[in-house]
């Protein structure tokens, strides 16, 4: 079977084939570190920086700064293929991670975390775009939720890694595992060939059609930043969860994801986008209300786990947007919806923790996020039928191979 390319070379079946393995184990690799990482970051900041709520939602908005250069660094790097700008965003991304156990002091965290930040945030606007070139056009839905669940077969396998070897090796040492795993990823991603690159690109871009995607993404990460910022945070601090419970309920996410992750992007590509993301939203509409009402640790866990399944019904967004978007405009897309993304993480994690302090109310930021679901189901209903779309089935095809 023959792919045509925008370079106008074939490519063949053991070529594909050899990007697919590549970019699956780099998926793997980053997904391993990020997973440690993620795993011990918030025990390790309040055991052994003891930093307080508000101070936690600084550092957030801090570290979410780089997502909102996104656009303008991806379309400075233009030159680049996205498979070079990944490998070059993957070892920034693990130089910072690997170091973050050497912070010593609330101000030396900041600046490691806002350092590794570049990296990780250009990667996240380049990953699906990779992914989709890959793919031909075809069941983009799908793609991503199979790259997904490579993501979470390793996240298993780091937080029971992370859980087995916690009593033995100190939070620098995991840090530095986690960073070295990530530059395994980005020297992986130098080795993916050009194919797949999505092809010549715009250098940044802002479209009015595209307007409905921006309010989506910037929704979404109000509603996300609230989430993980705070969630996590609550069952620590409020519920005195140990460490050993916060990486077994990670565990259990990252097991239920490798199931929930393909099966969404099946749906997505059965049912339409438009469908699953209203389903996404009243789902989650419920999760925030029941962070802010339940007292039951128990319940709090479940809503935790809950949360985390269904994040991969976000998808359905980049899916939304591969669906309209014009021939070379996938990856600037993508980069300007991160830059969207953050303006709301930079924002949100000061506002929840500054009232959490101001009121003494740690339900106040899911609220907040209770608001924020509730306009993203109404914008959700403006998304049009694939049958309105903006583009040509022909076209949609053309634009991301």
């Amino acid at each position: 079977m023959k792919i045509p390319l925008d370079m106008g070379e074939p490519l063949n079946q053991p070529v594909l084939r050899r990007d697919w393995g590549l970019f699956g184990a780099l998926t793997f690799c980053f997904a391993f570190g990020f997973a440690v990482y993620g795993g011990i970051f918030q025990n390790f900041i309040r055991e052994v920086l003891h930093v307080s709520p508000s101070q936690l939602g600084v550092l957030e908005s801090l570290r979410e700064l780089p997502g909102l250069l996104t656009a303008p660094i991806a379309g400075t790097l233009v030159a680049f293929a996205e498979p070079r700008l990944a490998g070059l965003a993957l070892l920034v991304c693990a130089l910072g991670i690997g170091a973050t156990g050497m912070a010593n002091a609330y101000w030396t965290l900041v600046a490691i975390s806002v350092f590794w930040s570049v990296g990780f945030h250009l990667w996240s606007s380049v990953s699906p775009s990779i992914t989709l070139a890959l793919a031909g056009g075809r069941e983009g839905g799908r793609h991503l939720g199979r790259m997904s669940a490579i993501g979470s077969i390793a996240v298993l396998l780091a937080l029971g890694s992370a859980r087995l070897f916690k009593s033995y090796l100190s939070y620098q040492s995991l840090f530095f595992i986690a960073g070295a795993m990530i530059a395994a990823a980005g020297v992986l991603a130098f080795l993916l060939s050009a194919h797949a690159a999505s092809g010549r690109r715009q250098p940044i871009i802002l479209r009015r059609e595209y307007s409905l995607y921006y309010i989506l993404t910037f929704l979404e990460g109000c509603r996300r930043q609230i989430f993980s910022t705070f969630a996590s945070y609550v069952l620590i601090l409020v519920y005195n969860t140990p460490v050993q419970t916060m990486l077994s309920l990670a565990f259990v996410n990252a097991a239920l994801g490798v199931v929930a992750a393909p099966t969404v992007g099946r749906w997505i590509d059965r049912f339409g986008d438009r469908r699953m993301l209203t389903l996404y939203y009243i789902l989650i509409a419920g999760v925030f209300a029941g962070y802010a009402t339940f007292k039951d640790v128990r319940l709090l866990y479940l809503l935790f786990v809950i949360d985390s399944v269904l994040f991969a019904f976000s998808m359905g967004i980049t899916v939304f947007l591969n669906r309209i978007v014009q021939k070379g405009d996938l990856t600037p897309s993508l980069a300007m919806g991160t830059t969207m993304n953050h303006v709301a993480a930079v924002i949100m994690p000061v506002l929840g923790g500054t009232l959490w302090k101001t009121m003494n109310d740690y339900r106040i930021p899911f609220w907040i996020g209770f608001g924020v679901v509730f306009l993203s189901l109404l914008a959700v209903q403006r998304i049009p039928s694939p049958h309105r779309s903006l583009l040509t089935a022909e076209q949609m095809h053309d634009s991301v191979r």
